[in-house]
C-alpha cells in the first residue's frame, strides 16, 4: 500500500511541475509579445513630413538611377576610353602595386619594341 502511494506521490509531483512549466512558458510568450508601445502617436503634420522625406528620397534615388543608367549607355559606346580610364584611377590609387609595376613596365617595352617611344 506505501509503495502504492509512493508511485501516485511520484505521478502527481511530475505531473504538477510538467503543468507549472507549460503555465510559466504560456505567461512569459504573453508578456514577449503583448509589450506597451512607448512611442507617441505621430500627428498628421508629422506623417505629411515623413511623407515627403519619402517622396524626396524615392525622387533623389530615380535621378541616381538614371545618372548611372546614361553613364552605361555612355559605356557602352566607347568601352575602351572607359577602361582605360578605370585602369589609369587604379594606378593613381594603387601606385605601390605589383601588378600596376609589371603592367607599367609592359607598356613601356611595347612601345619600345614598336618603335612609339
Amino acid at each position: 500500500m506505501q509503495q502504492i502511494f509512493s508511485t501516485l506521490k511520484q505521478v502527481f509531483g511530475k505531473s504538477l511541475f510538467s503543468l507549472a512549466m507549460v503555465s510559466l512558458i504560456i505567461l512569459s510568450s504573453l508578456f514577449i509579445f503583448v509589450q506597451p508601445s512607448i512611442a507617441a502617436p505621430i500627428s498628421t503634420e508629422g506623417r505629411k513630413l515623413i511623407q515627403q522625406e519619402n517622396m524626396d528620397k524615392e525622387s533623389l534615388e530615380a535621378d541616381k538611377r538614371s545618372q548611372a543608367y546614361e553613364q552605361q549607355v555612355k559605356a557602352a559606346q566607347d568601352p575602351d576610353k572607359v577602361y582605360e580610364e578605370n585602369l589609369k584611377a587604379y594606378h593613381k590609387e594603387h601606385p605601390d602595386d605589383l601588378i600596376t609595376k609589371t603592367v607599367q613596365g609592359a607598356e613601356k617595352l611595347v612601345e619600345k619594341v614598336t618603335g612609339k617611344e
